[in-house]
């Protein structure tokens, strides 16, 4: 793992030097945003803490999203 380094979102989109994670930038479109945060960490040591309670917003807006497709196509296991 390379060494932790904590940045803005500025400053992770001005990046040049990491051309594979730049690809990835605009391409999460669903799943687990917080996962792929910790991944990104896990891989680059970047962590962008501007992004944590984005990303928990969006995980919860997909969860809700999520359970509420299931009760209409799974009604008999509703909650």
């Amino acid at each position: 793992m390379a060494d932790s380094q904590k940045l803005t979102i500025q400053q992770f989109l001005d990046r040049k030097e990491n051309p594979e994670i730049q690809e990835l930038v605009g391409k999460f479109n669903g799943g687990s945003f917080a996962c792929c945060h910790t991944q990104i960490f896990a891989e680059t040591g970047v962590w962008i803490e501007e992004l944590v309670p984005v990303f928990q917003k969006l995980d919860a807006q997909l969860a809700h999203t999520s359970d509420n497709q299931v009760r209409v196509l799974s009604p008999q296991f509703a909650r």
